[in-house]
Parts: structure tokens; sequence; C-alpha cells
């Protein structure tokens, strides 16, 4: 049980994880029809989880929390002196869709392992089945799929090998250009909300498939294709992951087109669980499961949170800077197209492997590019590639960190082995969105 220093049970780590939860719900009640004032409820209460968490949020998150909360607060400054109107909700209520829906989506890993011990598959079968098990299963779980199938592995082979740990990384990380369920595309249609999803899943996909292929070509390249020992791909376990995300389609595009995608993943992930759950185990069961997902997953979510609370903040403020000392239309760019959204991916690629986090580098580019001024499509684009790439080859990044302190293999080495798959992923990119600039014509 947690407890604070004076031994009292109901600590400040248990109840932000209840506050976590809270905020979720008042989000979800947003969505009701008058109902607006929960939108604003629900912002103060993530940021209370922010405070009360900071004494034990992760040191280099709070280093990156300092940055981007520090220019925030100098780009209020800037925008007050110009004469702009700070409103208070208005600026915490930065990226709170991204933090509800990652609140809602953490419920998935509640979902029972119902994958069973079988042989590893050797070479490139091996390769092929142990990616498209993370991946397939990461789209929907996330981070789970990867602790899931690596933990496998290393039953199987005793310790993993480089090539295995990579193909862990990059088919988590390649997910990240498509799925709905991703906190990249929470981002990219925080940022764009006119995003047509249909076509960013539609080029999405095949750049994901080509960081397989890239991978088979540099593992064969290196030697070490012919012994990989992978992961077989088990189809029951993707009945549900499938479901869910053929459901968000429905709703989205048949049921309750006038709702954002980021909204309809909040509601029906833990909806859709919790039915799951009460069906296979029972309502004490499921209670059980649920109280202590609030009382150890939900708090260990405050890193998250406070990351993407604080960039939200960064985002708001550089914009109402800019806006008072250069005016409401000013933009980095006279248009936006290929080589506009190109420069963006590189430069937001070059502030992950420098350790930052690829949301800082969006919410900068957000920033300086109005999402009225810019195709919403292209601008999602370039922020779920960047996420993609950006997260594979920093040193830092979330899920390289995650698998280092898991497997116990150096996080820079891990991100090294990244670095040609990053590069020829770019080139890949780099196709994709002079394609994609030409078919919307920008």
């Amino acid at each position: 049980m947690f407890r604070d220093q004076d031994g009292s049970a109901f600590s400040l780590h248990r109840l932000s994880g209840y506050g976590v939860a809270i905020g979720c719900g008042l989000f979800l009640l947003s969505i009701i029809p008058g109902a607006n004032w929960a939108y604003a409820l629900s912002a103060l209460c993530y940021w209370s989880v922010f405070i009360m968490a900071w004494p034990r949020l992760n040191p280099r998150n709070k280093k990156q929390i300092r940055l981007l909360l520090g220019v925030a607060i100098v780009a209020l400054l800037v925008a007050y002196v110009n004469g702009v109107k700070l409103n208070f909700f208005a600026l915490i209520e930065g990226n709170l869709g991204i933090v509800a829906m990652l609140s809602a989506v953490s419920l998935l890993g509640l979902l029972p392992d119902g994958v069973k011990q079988k042989a590893p598959i050797i070479g490139t079968k091996g390769v092929v089945s142990t990616w498209s098990s993370v991946h397939l299963l990461g789209a929907v779980i996330n981070m789970s799929s990867v602790f899931l199938v690596g933990d496998k592995l290393q039953r199987n082979t005793g310790s993993l090998s480089e090539s295995q740990y990579s193909i862990l990384v990059r088919a988590l990380t390649s997910a990240g250009l498509w799925s709905p369920f991703f906190a990249s595309m929470a981002v990219a249609l925080s940022i764009a909300p006119n995003a047509e999803f249909h076509r960013l899943a539609m080029i999405g996909v095949p750049i994901a498939i080509f960081s397989c292929l890239i991978s088979l070509w540099e593992f064969n390249r290196k030697g070490t294709l012919a012994s990989f020992s992978g992961f077989p791909l088990a189809f029951q376990s993707l009945i549900f992951p499938i479901s869910l995300a053929i459901s968000v389609l429905v709703f989205h595009y048949f049921i309750m087109p006038q709702l954002p995608i980021l909204s309809i993943v909040t509601l029906l992930s833990p909806v859709s669980v919790i039915l799951l759950l009460v069906m296979k185990s029972g309502a004490r069961y499921t209670k059980q499961r649920l109280t202590d997902h609030a009382h150890i997953r939900l708090p260990n979510m405050a890193n998250e949170v406070s990351l993407f609370l604080s960039a939200g903040l960064l985002t708001k403020a550089v914009s109402l800077a800019l806006a008072g000392a250069l005016g409401a239309n000013w933009s980095l760019f006279d248009s936006f197209g290929f080589v506009e959204a190109f420069a963006c991916f590189i430069g937001i690629c070059v502030i992950a492997l420098l350790g930052l986090h690829p949301i800082v580098g969006i919410s900068l580019m957000s920033s300086v590019v109005p999402a009225h001024g810019v195709d919403n499509t292209l601008l999602a684009f370039v922020c779920l590639c960047s996420w993609g790439v950006g997260t594979a080859i920093s040193p830092l990044s979330g899920i390289n960190l995650s698998v280092a302190g898991k497997y116990g293999i150096d996080n820079f080495q891990l991100a090294r082995s990244n670095l040609l798959y990053g590069i020829l992923m770019s080139a890949v990119v780099a196709i994709a969105m002079f394609l994609l600039s030409w078919m919307l014509g920008v």
C-alpha cells in the first residue's frame, strides 16, 4: 500500500491516480451538449495531478518540463507586453484531449493475455511474425505489446539480441504512423483537427510495412537474419484489437461523424475493456482490476500527463507571443507544401536525436505553422512521421528507455542500432510526403 511520510494510507500517489480517472471522466462528460463546463474542470483536474506528482516525476522528464514551462513563461510575458489578452482556461486546456485519450487507452493494458507459449520461428518468418505481433497488438495496447512479446522471446532465447531489441522498438513506433489509439495520432488530430483520418491511415500503413522490409534488408546485410529467433503471431490475440479499431471507424464515419475521432477513442476504449472483463470474469473481478489500475497504473501516468500538459501550454504561449509580436496572421512559411513539410519533419527528428521528446518539436512547429493556414492532413502527416521515426532514433524516448531498463541494454546503443533504419525510413517518408502533397494539391 502506498503511504505518505506521515503514514497515511490515502497517499498523494493514490490520489493522483484517481485524479487522472476523474479528469478523463470529466472530459467525456464535456462531450454531452451543454456540459462545456466539464472541459475546464477536466483541465484543472489534470493540472492538479501534475502538481501533486511533481516530486516523484522522472528526473529526465523534469528537465524537459522545466524547459517547456520556462519558454512558455517567457512567451507569455512577451504576449502580455504586446497587449495580448491572456485567457487562463484556454492556456491550461492545451493538449487536454491527448491526455484524456492516453488515460482512457491505458485501460487496454487490462486485457487478458491469451497468447500461449509456442516454439520460436527462425529467420525471415521470425522477423515478420515478431514485427506483426508487436505492431498489430501495439496499435491498440501500445507499450504493453513490447513487453508481452519481449518477455516471451527472452524465455525462449535466454537473452535478446540487438536485432530482437530493434524489431521490438521499430514495430511499436511504426504503429504510430496510422493507429488511432496512439499518442502520435492524438497529437496530430489535436494540432490539425480537420485532417482526414482515412487518408492518414491509407498512407501510414504502407510506410509502416516498409519498417519491416527495411529491417529484413538490414538484418540480412548484417548476417543476423538467418539466426533470428522470432515470436509466432497468434491471430486469436488480435480479435479484440481489430474489433475495437473497426468500432472506432464505424462510430467516426457513420454513427457520430460530428465527434472528433480523439473523443471516440477516449470513449470506446474503457467502455469496451470493462464490458469484455465483466463478460469474461464477472463484476467483482472487474471492479478489483479497475481499482488496482487506479492505484498503480494511473499514478504512474504522471510523467506523460505532465509532459503533454507542459507541451500544450508551450504551444499556446508561443502562438500568443508570435501573434502579439508579429501579428495574428504571421507564419514561418508563405506556403506549406512538400519542401516545408519535410523540413519540419527533419527538424523534429533532429530535436529527438538531441534527447527531447518529439512532442517538443511538434509543439514548436504548430506554433509557427498555424493550422488554419495549411492543409490539415499534410500537417498531421508530418506529426505522425516525425513521431514514428523520432521515437525510434532518440536515445531518450520513452520506448527506448523502457526497453533498455526492462532488458538491461544501453539506451544509447539501442538508439544507434536504429540510426540506419531512421535514415532509410526518412527516405520513405520523403517519397510518401511528396505523393501526399501532390494528391492534396499543395
